[in-house]
């Protein structure tokens, strides 16, 4: 039986990583076989595919967009890539740029959201406008320019307004503090403080032909800015899921998305950040029953897909260490 080739970029990431195992771990293994891109040689994810390709670093100013480009849909067309999954949030508006021109050079689909919801989700400010515009329960966001005529309450959290690594994050509990820590972070933004961290939820749906496939919310522990304990229970509050849905179906994502969220002191859920993609708790999410990757992939192949088996518990996040033989450190072109 011939495998479906599925490429899945940045598998040296907590995001690629948690993809590849989804994969491994789902019922379709045996027929996919995975081919990885990344940046850096002999990432783990590397040994976890059957084959693996270095892509040229976008990021730096050598390296011409183009270049990218036809690198990317030369190893799409000699491996018969048939689905594309993004890991990395800086090639998301990249490949959402070139979605049509990957796809028409290739027999590849790319599993990608579009631009404007990359964009919401990629700006914490466009994310806080996107909501309130929408009349959807959301945190209040400053611009730097803006604190001169809005008053924010202490403690408060300043961030910067663009990416989700987690870093540059700060609570500030007066102005002197505030003053300090915006003269440290790049673009930042400064957003109410929500709840507390017994309050956080990191949130996975599945949005597909305008509908939502499943959802699932799981509350979590964080340890330097990524889940380290999630818990699942299934009554969950309902207004969580409630919220969840009309916020999906107003922002019509495709594929997998992902909200966290806090609730405050009201008991009112409110996002501060989406990922337009899979996220590094995609596997938590598949060991109690919610494998996003494989619904997705199964409902584009055409199989039968089940609605999904939730699992109540908890997951424990640790490291894990993996010999690698000498001579396989070559296997990455």
């Amino acid at each position: 039986m011939n495998k479906v080739k599925v490429g899945i970029t940045g598998i040296g990431s907590v995001v690629g990583q948690a993809v590849i195992k989804s994969i491994l771990h789902s019922n379709l293994h045996k027929m996919i076989s995975m081919v990885g891109f990344d940046y850096f040689k002999d990432t783990i994810g590397s040994f976890w595919v059957e084959k693996s390709f270095l892509l040229p670093d976008c990021l730096k100013k050598e390296i011409a967009i183009e270049m990218w480009v036809d690198k990317i849909i030369e190893y799409i067309k000699l491996e018969n890539i048939k689905f594309l999954l993004v890991s990395l949030d800086f090639e998301l508006r990249l490949i959402a740029k070139y979605k049509e021109l990957i796809e028409s050079k290739t027999q590849c689909r790319v599993l990608i959201s579009d631009m404007r919801v990359i964009e919401i989700a990629d700006d914490k400010y466009l994310t806080y406008k996107f909501l309130k515009g929408g009349g959807l329960y959301y945190p209040k966001t400053l611009l730097l320019e803006e604190l001169d005529r809005e008053k924010i309450d202490f403690p408060c959290i300043v961030k910067p307004r663009f990416g989700s690594r987690s870093r540059d994050i700060f609570i500030v509990n007066n102005i002197r503090e505030l003053k300090y820590r915006l003269g440290l972070v790049n673009q930042p933004i400064i957003q109410e403080l929500i709840g507390s961290s017994h309050d956080e939820y990191t949130c996975g749906i599945i949005y597909l032909e305008d509908s939502i496939k499943g959802m699932i919310a799981l509350r979590r522990e964080l340890k330097d800015g990524n889940t380290l304990t999630a818990y699942f229970i299934k009554d969950i509050p309902g207004i969580i899921y409630d919220y969840l849905y009309r916020i999906a179906t107003r922002l019509k994502p495709f594929g997998a998305c992902n909200f966290q969220l806090r609730i405050d002191g009201q008991n009112i859920p409110k996002v501060f950040e989406i990922n337009a993609r899979h996220s590094g708790t995609t596997y938590i999410r598949a060991l109690f029953g919610f494998n996003e990757v494989e619904y997705i992939l199964a409902y584009f192949l055409g199989y039968k897909v089940e609605n999904f088996k939730l699992k109540e518990g908890v997951v424990k996040r640790y490291y894990e260490e993996m010999f690698i033989k000498s001579e396989k450190l070559k296997i990455i072109r």
